[in-house]
């Protein structure tokens, strides 16, 4: 079998990451198209995998994003043309029409609400021969090609069955044994769909890290650059221990959609402070079933600051989410063998 993936984000990697290890593993051929978004490059530069990463502009807008997803998927179908693709696999819209004019097949990835990801769903869904998405977003009709898994796109590389913290994250981060450490994380929201949203502003990071500074040691990471107060914060280590550091912190405040997700499935508590809140079923379904985050519209800062310090103040809060991360696992699969097996049966 001949795979390409198309990777937009650093999420992606990890998605696949475990599929493409397994793929290879097993005697497959493996093709990967990137873009130089945050770490992206960086992560795939610890692999040995085959990588056509497309250069993206500094600054973001619509037409420039248009103009990648051209440049990909003329790669896309060159590359397909040339390997004789098989599936084309991805979160992008350049593997429907890159796929239909290769006689490959395409299956596009996706868990955010087609609502929310309007361009993306409007323009990639009808000409993708699967879409792959969370049984959570069942109410979508998009017919027979339709693929569902009980989940999220994080427990394609964070469940049980794929992942183990590392304890000696402490160390490297210099934190003591006892020692509670708290995680800010703060996005640029430059993707299409973000575009007239918003998420944490300066003063409100500079709030939070206060407050949890009073409980323990405060760490940030950030896609782009910090307000110098706040420089003293920033994560000393590598972006593939970040799920180590996400594992034993104490509890993540941020304006992440998908960092919000990985503490929730490692069962660290997580407050998410942006515009998509109430928005988003994935995230919504970790809250409302499970428990295992909690949202707040920006304008409802405040109340956030509240429930930040409630949790501050509880002392077994950790373990409380064990015991709802348990549950949830108890009702979800093992992301990465349930893409395997699609692959090998479409």
């Amino acid at each position: 079998m001949r795979v390409l993936f198309d990777l937009l984000h650093p999420a992606h990697f990890h998605l696949f990451r475990h599929v493409i290890t397994e793929l290879l593993a097993a005697g497959n051929e493996v093709e990967i198209i990137a873009r130089e978004k945050d770490c992206l490059p960086e992560l795939l530069s610890q692999t040995d995998w085959p990588v056509h990463l497309i250069e993206r502009k500094k600054r973001s807008s619509l037409t420039v994003l248009a103009k990648e997803t051209v440049q990909a998927a003329w790669l896309a179908m060159r590359l397909a043309q040339k390997k004789r693709i098989d599936i084309m696999a991805g979160t992008s819209i350049s593997i429907g029409p890159a796929a239909r004019a290769t006689g490959a097949t395409s299956i596009m990835f996706e868990e955010d609400d087609a609502k929310i990801v309007s361009i993306y769903a409007k323009l990639g869904y009808p000409i993708a021969h699967y879409v792959a998405t969370p049984a959570c977003l069942g109410f979508e009709d998009t017919g027979a090609k339709r693929l569902t898994y009980r989940g999220y796109h994080e427990l394609a590389y964070l469940h049980p069955n794929r992942f183990t913290p590392d304890p000696q994250i402490r160390e490297v981060l210099g934190v003591g044994p006892e020692e509670r450490y708290f995680l800010v994380r703060l996005v640029s929201l430059t993707a299409h769909h973000d575009i007239g949203e918003s998420g944490l502003s300066t003063s409100q990071a500079k709030q939070i890290v206060d407050r949890m500074s009073q409980h323990g040691r405060v760490f940030i990471s950030a896609e782009s650059t910090v307000d110098a107060s706040l420089e003293r914060y920033l994560l000393p280590t590598p972006a593939d221990r970040i799920f180590d550091v996400l594992a034993y912190a104490d509890i993540i405040v941020g304006d992440s959609q998908t960092m919000t997700a990985e503490a929730a499935v490692l069962g660290t508590p997580s407050l998410r402070c942006n515009s998509f809140v109430g928005r988003l079923a994935y995230l919504t379904e970790l809250e409302e079933r499970y428990g295992l985050t909690c949202g707040f519209v920006p304008h409802n800062f405040r109340t956030l600051l509240s429930t930040l310090d409630l949790w501050l103040a509880e002392v077994e809060l950790k373990e409380q989410w064990r015991v709802k991360r348990e549950a949830m696992l108890a009702e979800s699969t093992d992301v990465t063998e349930w893409i395997l097996d699609t692959f090998y049966r479409i």
